[in-house]
């Protein structure tokens, strides 16, 4: 059976304590964060979630070694088989979906905010490869299947 994600992406082992703060992360956040079967978490991956929000991880996803989940207002959700690299950031300002199988690459960073109030969802459909140094803008959409390039931007305004 072949990989979902693909043959080019290398899933490291998760932390060894990685089961512990997850459930320490359950019971911190009981009412905002959903946790699907088969969650792992590279060593300091972070979940950070405002009172305003809530997270929701689907099944068998990865959050890399480093990386950064942070949902400040609205719902941002994580599909299942999807893969967070290491040190990527992935920020919810007004909600954020990561569609099944998505691939966010090391160091890559989405729903950043644009510019003042430049805020809006981000929606990566399902399938989409966002590469590493990639930046996607708060309230973009990066289209089911599309593959976006190490350090291109998406949603940001053109210098005039």
């Amino acid at each position: 059976m072949a990989s979902a994600v693909g043959a080019d992406v290398v899933i490291p082992e998760p932390a060894r304590l990685g089961a512990l703060r997850l459930a320490w992360l359950r019971l911190r956040h009981r009412r905002r964060l959903r946790v699907g079967k088969g969650v792992r978490l590279g060593r300091d991956a972070q979940v950070r979630i405002a009172r305003a929000a809530r997270v929701e991880l689907g099944d068998g996803c990865y959050l890399g070694e480093g990386c950064r989940v942070e949902a400040v207002e609205g719902t941002l959700r994580i599909g299942p088989r999807t893969l967070v690299g290491a040190r990527a950031f992935v920020v919810g300002h007004a909600g954020l979906t990561l569609g099944a199988d998505c691939v966010v690459g090391d160091f890559a960073a989405v729903g950043v905010i644009a510019g003042p109030g430049a805020v809006g969802p981000v929606s990566v459909g399902e399938r989409a490869r966002i590469a590493a140094h990639a930046t996607v803008a708060s309230g973009a959409t990066v289209a089911a299947g599309s593959v976006f390039g190490s350090y291109q931007g998406l949603g940001f305004a053109p210098d005039a």
